[in-house]
């Protein structure tokens, strides 16, 4: 199957909700949904791109452990040490910051965590330069999971599933004929599920389900399309059926695999139910640009809003609405500018890497 544009599309409108939630989080006017804007659902929605994107890879790369790891090193690591350094240095400045910021729902908590991060300085500079800040156990570092560059909990959460994704997947295919493959899987969920509440938020297990999403969507459209549309069974209506389940059951996830189901259909049966309409949405230029570095803007964009706050603060903005509109305008112009160049000259250097490393081997035979 083609290389699905929209699924980028869809990672740049999400890093886009995560960021304007974030916003929507800091200034000093009271909404009356929730003060970030579920821009949780956002993360929800990444990680089912995850399970995708992985599920893509292992099966039609058939790369060894050793290359597949070192290029997923080389995709999330270089940006993310750059924005952590930043965060770093920014942290105590944060403090002083969230101090003395004059409201915002999410001042409280982010003050917090600011002191807890410097509180437990080198184990939270250790635990994410490597990664595995949300699989730490809360009792040992508290708030450990948002410190520094509080997003980046999700980062480490992606970190912990592309560490075992290529056993999962390979224990998922072998499920279908080997009893032995499903019942350790089965019982590896059980597990999960099970330890998770000991964890931070960012542990694996209290994920699993949406990366399960994501690595059935991949089975899905490249093993059951073919299958059903072969018995001329149209996939929309299917698609609706399950979107309106969802909600009957009012399941907490209902909004992020409800839009991923919707960005799927676009992508299977654009020309049924509108979907054509989102399907140019998420090809648009613009939003394709914006998914590209996607990943640049979802690291960056606190330390952005943070420096803007600074910003607005030393200027003397008062006004409750013209803070909010600048510090808008600057996070977002700010991330943009920040995010442009740090995809340019530093992610897309270290995805070339990567490319290069997984063809030597070919090259050489």
């Amino acid at each position: 199957m083609r290389h699905i544009k929209e699924y980028d599309g869809l990672r740049g409108l999400m890093a886009l909700w995560v960021l304007v939630g974030h916003w929507a989080a800091t200034i000093y006017i009271q909404f009356p949904w929730p003060a970030n804007l579920g821009n949780a659902y956002a993360v929800d929605v990444f990680v089912i791109l995850s399970g995708f994107a992985i599920a893509t890879l292992v099966e039609r790369k058939r790369e060894t452990y050793g290359i597949y790891i070192t290029r997923r090193v080389l995709r999330i690591f270089p940006v993310y040490w750059f924005y952590l350094a930043i965060s770093i240095a920014l942290a105590w400045v944060s403090v002083d910051m969230w101090t003395n910021a004059a409201g915002g729902e999410a001042t409280s908590n982010r003050l917090q965590i600011s002191i807890a991060a410097l509180d437990n300085f080198w184990p939270n500079v250790i635990s994410h330069v490597v990664a595995l800040h949300g699989a730490v156990p809360r009792n040992m570092v508290p708030n450990g999971e948002y410190a520094f560059l509080g997003q980046a909990w999700s980062i480490s959460l992606e970190w912990q599933f592309y560490l075992i994704a290529p056993l999962v997947i390979a224990l998922g295919v072998r499920a279908a004929s080997s009893f032995k493959a499903g019942l350790v899987l089965v019982l590896g969920l059980f597990v999960l599920s099970y330890i998770s509440p000991r964890f931070p938020y960012s542990f694996i297990g209290r994920y699993s389900a949406f990366f399960a999403i994501g690595i059935a969507t991949y089975f899905l459209v490249n093993v059951g399309i073919p299958f059903l549309t072969q018995r001329r069974i149209v996939i929309a209506p299917i698609a609706m059926l399950i979107v309106t389940a969802l909600i009957l059951l009012q399941l907490p996830s209902v909004l992020p695999v409800s839009i991923w189901i919707v960005a799927t259909a676009s992508v299977l049966v654009p020309s049924q139910f509108g979907l054509s309409a989102i399907a140019g949405l998420l090809r648009w230029k613009p939003v394709q640009a914006l998914g590209q570095m996607s990943y640049s803007v979802y690291l960056s964009h606190m330390a952005v809003l943070v420096l803007a706050m600074l910003v607005l603060e030393k200027a003397g903005i008062t006004s409750t609405y013209l803070h909010a509109a600048l510090l808008l305008i600057i996070t977002l112009a700010g991330t943009l500018i920040i995010s442009i160049a740090s995809y340019n000259f530093i992610e897309v250097p270290f995805q070339r890497l990567g490319r290069n490393l997984a063809t030597r081997p070919q090259a050489a035979e």
